[in-house]
C-alpha cells in the first residue's frame, strides 16, 4: 500500500509558522492546506466560514454534552447545529480530521493547525512540526504584518490565542499543546531565522512508501 506523505504544522500566533509551512510546501511541490480545511468544514456543516472561523480552536465546555450528542453521526455526514448554539470544538475537530484524511488520500500536503498532529498521530509517513518564538518576536511580527497597531494589543492577541489553542488541544485530546513530545521537530524562527527552520523541516520531510 502506498502511503502519501504529510507534514502537520502547529504554531504559536505571530511566530511565522504559516509562512514557514507555505514555503516548505512550495519547495516540496506539495499542497498547502490552511483555511481551505476550514472552508470545507463550513460547507459540510452548513455554516458560514466566517462564523465557523470565530469558533475554531476555542474550547466551549458549556455546550459540550449538547453538541456531542448532536454530533454523534459520521464525520463524513453533513452536520447542521441550531444557529443559536456555538460549534463545540470536538464536532469541528471531527469534521476537519475527516477532511485532512481525504486530502491525504489524493496528494501529499502540508497541513497547518486544525489539531493535525492529534488527528494524524501514528500515521506513517507523517512529520509533526511545531513553530514557536519568544513573545518579543511575536509581538513585533504581529505589528509588522498589520495584525496589531501597538505592542499592548499584539501581546493581548498572542496571549489570547495561546489560551484558546491550548484549551482546544486539551479538549480534543487531553494533551498539553506545547509539550515537545507531541512533535517530531520544534523550530524557532526568532532564534534561528526562517530559512534555517525551513531547511530543518525539509531535511526530515517524509518520503512516503
Amino acid at each position: 500500500m502506498i502511503r502519501i506523505p504529510a507534514i502537520t504544522v502547529s504554531r504559536t500566533f505571530g511566530s511565522g509558522g504559516s509562512l514557514i509551512a507555505y514555503r516548505v510546501a512550495q519547495k516540496l511541490g506539495w499542497r498547502y492546506c490552511d483555511r481551505a480545511i476550514l472552508r470545507r468544514a463550513a460547507e459540510a456543516m452548513g455554516l458560514d466560514v466566517g462564523e465557523l472561523g470565530a469558533q475554531e480552536e476555542r474550547p466551549d465546555r458549556l455546550w459540550e454534552n449538547i453538541l456531542c450528542l448532536l454530533g454523534t453521526g459520521s464525520a463524513e455526514a453533513p452536520f447542521s447545529p441550531p444557529l443559536e448554539l456555538p460549534v463545540y470544538s470536538q464536532v469541528l475537530f471531527r469534521q476537519e480530521s475527516a477532511i485532512m484524511a481525504r486530502i491525504l488520500e489524493q496528494e501529499p500536503a502540508v497541513l497547518v493547525g486544525r489539531g493535525g498532529f492529534v488527528a494524524l498521530r501514528g500515521r506513517p509517513a507523517t512529520l509533526h512540526v511545531h513553530v514557536q518564538a519568544d513573545m518579543e518576536f511575536r509581538v513585533r511580527r504581529l505589528m509588522e504584518t498589520g495584525r496589531a497597531g501597538n505592542p499592548r494589543d499584539a501581546l493581548k492577541l498572542a496571549q489570547a490565542s495561546d489560551r484558546d489553542r491550548a484549551g482546544f488541544i486539551r479538549d480534543i485530546s487531553g494533551r498539553d499543546w506545547l509539550a515537545p513530545r507531541n512533535f517530531h521537530l520544534v523550530v524557532d524562527p526568532g532564534r534561528d531565522g526562517y530559512e534555517a527552520c525551513e531547511q530543518a523541516i525539509l531535511a526530515l520531510a517524509p518520503k512516503g512508501n
